[in-house]
């Protein structure tokens, strides 16, 4: 009785409900970007982003984007003991970015915010805050190729 219980369920188990992510196929962009210019900005958060919309740089079919970007990064303190010990930081990016097509000007304003704690050690931190940093520059990426995707050159 176990073996069929067995059966029965290793067969339910290895037979698969034909789940497939929604956006899975949805990799097709009719669009990609000529050129982007970062002004005066955080240079590790830029590089991020950079890196991140680099995949949309090398095609060559669809419509033709040129971006104009600036990064500001700033890290706050947000809360102190009553030590005077820092207990928290606020992270913000804010992300402006001016997107010109052959017929069309758009400007874009993205901002992420991330409140993260003190650590004792001071290398852990920077190695999660560079971690965040990462993060946000996916974020910002995937909103601005919403916003691409969206853009009516008419």
């Amino acid at each position: 009785m176990k073996k069929i219980y067995l059966a029965i369920l290793l067969f339910l188990f290895l037979q698969s409900c034909g789940y497939a992510p929604i956006y899975s196929g949805n990799q097709k962009v009719n669009f990609y970007i000529e050129s982007i210019n970062f002004d005066n900005s955080e240079t590790e958060l830029t590089n991020y982003i950079n890196l991140n919309l680099s995949n949309y740089a090398n095609k060559k079919d669809g419509i033709k984007y040129k971006i104009n970007a600036s990064v500001q990064y700033s890290k706050t303190v947000v809360s102190k003991n009553t030590a005077g010990d820092v207990e928290e930081y606020e992270l913000i990016s804010n992300s402006f970015f001016t997107i010109s097509s052959l017929k069309k000007v758009k400007t874009i304003n993205i901002k992420e915010i991330f409140k993260m704690n003190n650590f004792n050690d001071e290398f852990e931190e920077r190695r999660y805050e560079q971690t965040i940093k990462k993060n946000m520059a996916r974020s910002i990426v995937s909103k601005l190729l919403l916003q691409l995707s969206r853009f009516d050159d008419n």
